[in-house]
């Protein structure tokens, strides 16, 4: 999958590359440059042996001819070795077989009768050879030694009449032949080695940019999946594997098998039957996610894309904007309600205070200011929910902070320790919350578990970490008799109560402060021996982490 492109960059400690596999490139091809050397002397040995070589191979001096031969193979074995072992050093190892080489088909071509026997081109390969294993000015210094030791020859031929002729001219020649291909051959190699510079170079760079990728997609808060034709994942972050509450390394698992309605609104999403966005619970996640489908092209096939949010960012948004429309309600309403109702409430007041009041008409005035004091209980909680201002996030310890809390909350409802049985885990659990309006929602949990319970412990509450989705969370459990299915359903919505006394906007207050922090606030359990609400939490990071 591609990403974004950099230069090297500066914090990913990527180690340099080290030279020892260049070096066993280079000794590599001077083995492969010995074989052939080895093959050589090989034949030079066994043609004459069989008869089978040219006639002018060893015409002039045959003794001469087969022990220079013989030595030539034995020295390249003995080269081997030491190639084999890398024993010494590279450099020295090529100039000692480069002016070995030299001196040694100068000998074979002056033992099989000069430069017209033709041995001398068998040169020009070695200096080749040794120019391309070689850097800077040593290929000339080849090239010169080789003609050099043809020149001389030449010359003394030429003193002591060894040869019927000689050719000065053919000598000249072939030196600049050697010179020739020394220059060539060096220009090669140099565009060859900067060419090789250059791919290590964008070898490195690619490493830094995979490197680069890699920790983006693992540490972004945003899930990625890729899913190919097959559908097998291909892909995956911690943040996916986080909010889908997979197992840790999912690669190359069928999706079908790992969370079967995504891989449903996939395949819908592939033949144009749903839109490019989903919003689904996942089976073993802690919250919603909004998941979005794009396709990727590369390398001749279209793979799956799928980019995974968390709703509860988009959730505490949808809530500000919420509120900010219902304090504007509230505030231009409430003044029109406040001030009849303040009205009748005085109103209820004077007449029970009057001397000629009947006993009935008494209960009738204290039902309507009941009522008054109902309403405007209401109209406050209202006004409370409309008027919350932006949450105060800060680092909690929850597990310190919730000792604290469970403290105050005895002293206050004079409960004994046998009343709350509190489970808080050993690992330090941070978590980024405003801590004014966590002690609301938990107050307003612990009231009603308190109301609803029958028998010790009244409340058990339990704060810890999911070992799969790596969420915290903090479970308030009662011990009653649990929810019908009629009220189950209307848990959380607003206004709706039980009680004749209650407003109905505890719930549903304690679930908007939690989405307003980012917290999710959940009844997971409900049955005949009670009910477990969940609140999730967001995990406290550093500014550079966010």
């Amino acid at each position: 999958m591609s990403f974004i492109s950099f230069t090297s960059p500066p914090y990913i400690d990527t180690p340099p590359p080290e030279k020892k596999p260049l070096q066993n490139k280079e000794w590599k091809l001077l083995r492969l440059f010995n074989v052939y050397r080895l093959v050589l002397s090989a034949l030079f040995i066994s043609t004459y042996i069989t008869n089978v070589a040219p006639n002018f191979f060893g015409s002039y001096k045959p003794e001469l001819y087969l022990v220079v031969a013989a030595v030539y193979f034995l020295f390249t074995l003995i080269s081997e070795i030491l190639i084999h072992l890398q024993w010494w050093n590279f450099n020295a190892q090529v100039l000692l077989q480069g002016i070995w080489d030299i001196l040694t088909i100068t000998l074979l071509m002056y033992a099989s009768g000069g430069l017209t026997s033709g041995v001398g081109v068998l040169l020009v390969v070695t200096i080749a050879g040794c120019s391309m294993l070689t850097e800077g000015r040593t290929a000339f210094f080849f090239a010169a030694i080789a003609s050099l030791a043809v020149l001389l020859q030449e010359v003394y031929a030429s003193i002591y009449h060894v040869f019927l002729q000689t050719s000065y001219t053919q000598a000249g020649m072939l030196g600049a032949v050697f010179f020739t291909s020394a220059l060539l051959v060096h220009i090669l190699s140099q565009r060859i080695r900067t060419t090789e510079a250059l791919a290590r170079q964008r070898g490195i760079h690619v490493e830094h940019l995979a490197q680069l990728n890699e920790q983006i997609v693992q540490h972004i808060h945003t899930g990625i999946l890729v899913i190919d034709t097959l559908g097998k994942v291909r892909l995956c972050n911690e943040a996916s594997i986080r909010l889908l509450g997979l197992a840790p390394n999912p690669l190359l698992q069928n999706l079908n098998e790992l969370l079967p309605s995504l891989a449903e609104s996939l395949r819908s999403w592939r033949r144009g039957r749903r839109s490019a966005s989903l919003l689904f619970k996942p089976q073993h996640g802690e919250v919603e996610v909004i998941a979005s489908f794009t396709r990727l092209y590369g390398a001749g096939a279209v793979s799956s894309l799928i980019l995974l949010e968390d709703a509860t960012l988009t959730t505490q948004r949808a809530q500000q904007l919420k509120l900010a429309s219902l304090g504007r309600l509230t505030a231009s309403i409430a003044h029109e309600v406040r001030n009849p109702l303040a009205a009748i409430s005085q109103a209820g007041q004077l007449l029970e205070e009057s001397p000629g009041l009947s006993v009935a008409d008494k209960d009738l005035s204290s039902m309507i200011l009941k009522h008054c004091q109902r309403v405007n209980t209401i109209i406050e909680n209202v006004l409370q929910l409309s008027r919350q201002q932006e949450s105060n996030n800060q680092k909690l310890l929850l597990n310190s902070w919730l000792e604290n809390f469970i403290i105050e909350f005895k002293e206050q409802n004079q409960l004994s320790d046998a009343d709350i049985l509190l489970n808080i885990s050993t690992e330090p659990l941070h978590i980024d919350f405003d801590p004014i309006q966590l002690h609301q929602v938990l107050w307003n949990l612990c009231e009603n578990g308190l109301r609803y319970s029958q028998k010790q412990p009244l409340l058990s509450i339990t704060c810890g970490k999911n070992p799969e989705a790596k969420r915290i969370y903090l479970d308030i459990q009662d011990n009653g008799r649990g929810m019908s299915e009629s009220v189950l359903k209307q848990v959380f919505e607003p206004f709706f109560t039980t009680e004749t006394h209650g407003t109905g906007l505890g719930l549903y207050l304690a679930r908007e402060l939690c989405a307003v922090n980012r917290g999710v606030l959940d009844l997971i359990e409900n049955s005949q021996t009670g009910c477990r609400f969940r609140i999730h939490f967001v995990v406290f990071q550093t500014n550079h982490g966010n």
